[in-house]
């Protein structure tokens, strides 16, 4: 069945011919980088359909969605003479007046010659670990990897010419962005910490940083949560100024380095992120803060963020504190002896205390960490509501192996003594109450009185 959508707007005419044996109800433009979605066909088997509409689609890359599936990708690359059509088919898309959108469909064309290539080794390497001897075996697979390196430096090769002859363009920047980073020397490939630099050190070689278009494409979401995913796996404040090195690439454009230092802070700075590396935000906060295009709002709002967060690492002495203990008796925390000390800041009503406290009741090697008398819980709660708190130490929510607090004073939301942004919030402390550990995670608990055979 042949179907045609065609929305005209004031400087836009993108019309387009679906030919299969589906019919859909419905054919959309949708940007995946969320900037906009139009609507074009929606009546069930129409054969033609026209959408007025005077606003324009911002530049970027957009999908082509039949019902629920992706027909075709489309680039836009400016605001004006956004004019062309497309047929597909269930083996093609054919562009007409649009010479970028027709060099994408040739270079996404290339692209699978190179992937095809690379499978069929794949294919070879699958059928000879069935049927060839094991004395064979690492020669041919030496002879495999070595095509393979080859075809992927054909592939660098290619992308790199194509770039190049596309430059200044949106396909340009997308085929630059999406071009593989050179393969590390051999010599660093076996060495764990060199090769993890590598990449980090390399990951954006390619990035079209000077055309903020390229945050429109899906290629960046990618690549991002690729980026984030190896710095919280490497988790090492050795290689933060790669990251601010990243950050300094993109300045070449205010908004490629803002539009990046807000995708890396959702993951590696927001309280709620599961993927959060404070260390490196804290570098990142510390760059921009001297970056001279930073507007004022941002710069106020870094520094209220290192005003929480720049405190309490590894290393450092705690703050002291009061607080009022279960028995009605007033301590500080400084007076509160021990050998090592889980510091638990918390809400008695907040779910999430709720449910570690229940968590680390059933934690053996904590209890017995406790009863060896070498660790110390200190729970405190740190607002100023004293019926919360009496209910809460007369409540079985109160475990009695555990030093019950409340900081009556409010000392530590007044002076800001924590980041209690997020509770609960746990350090580990050793005697002298440096901490060893910030950040403690519930999870993280046994695994450090292993480690410092704590009541062994």
């Amino acid at each position: 069945m042949l179907m045609f959508a065609t929305a005209v707007m004031a400087q836009v005419s993108i019309h387009i011919e679906v030919k299969s044996d589906k019919s859909y109800d419905s054919i959309f433009v949708k940007s995946p980088a969320k900037l906009q979605t139009k609507q074009l066909l929606k009546a069930a088997f129409a054969p033609s359909v026209t959408l007025q509409d005077k606003e324009s689609l911002k530049p970027g890359m957009y999908e082509i969605i039949g019902d629920s599936t992706m027909l075709s990708m489309i680039l836009i690359p400016s605001e004006k003479n956004q004019k062309f059509s497309l047929k597909i088919d269930d083996k093609d898309v054919v562009f007409s007046n649009s010479k970028e959108n027709t060099g994408y469909i040739n270079y996404i064309h290339d692209m699978a010659a190179f992937s095809n290539r690379l499978d069929s080794l794949n294919a070879l390497f699958q059928d000879a670990q069935k049927n060839m001897p094991q004395y064979m075996l690492k020669v041919f697979v030496d002879s495999l990897s070595a095509s393979a390196r080859r075809i992927n430096m054909e592939m660098r090769e290619y992308q790199k010419q194509t770039a190049a002859k596309n430059a200044g363009t949106l396909l340009g920047s997308v085929i630059a962005t999406s071009t593989y980073i050179e393969d590390p020397p051999q010599e660093i490939v076996t060495n764990r910490r060199l090769f993890q630099k590598y990449y980090l050190e390399h990951f954006f070689d390619n990035f079209a940083w000077n055309d903020p278009r390229i945050f429109n494409t899906p290629i960046v979401a990618h690549k991002l949560k690729e980026y984030c995913n190896m710095i919280y796996q490497i988790d090492n404040p050795e290689y933060d100024s790669l990251v601010v090195d990243a950050l300094n690439r993109a300045k070449v454009n205010q908004t490629s380095y803002e539009y990046l230092f807000d995708e890396l802070e959702h993951v590696l700075g927001s309280n709620i992120s599961p993927y959060k590396v404070e260390h490196t935000y804290i570098a990142m906060l510390k760059d921009a803060l001297q970056y001279p295009k930073l507007d004022e709002n941002r710069e106020r709002r870094y520094k209220r963020e290192m005003g929480f967060i720049d405190k309490n690492h590894a290393g450092d002495t705690i703050p002291n504190f009061n607080m009022v203990l279960a028995n009605g008796d007033t301590t500080s925390m400084y007076d509160i002896q021990s050998e090592y000390t889980l510091l638990y800041l918390q809400h008695p009503t907040c779910p999430t205390c709720h449910q570690v406290r229940n968590r680390m009741k059933d934690f053996d090697k904590l209890n017995k960490a406790i009863a060896s008398g070498k660790l110390k819980v200190v729970m405190v709660y740190f607002e100023d509501d004293p019926k919360v708190w009496n209910n809460y130490i007369k409540s079985k929510e109160a475990n009695p192996n555990y030093l019950q607090g409340w900081n009556y004073d409010q000392s530590i939301d007044d002076n800001n003594l924590f980041d209690t942004r997020t509770i609960p919030y746990m350090f580990l402390l050793d005697k002298n109450k440096v901490v060893i550990k910030k950040d403690l995670l519930v999870n993280e608990i046994e695994p450090y009185i292993d480690y410092l055979k704590i009541g062994y």
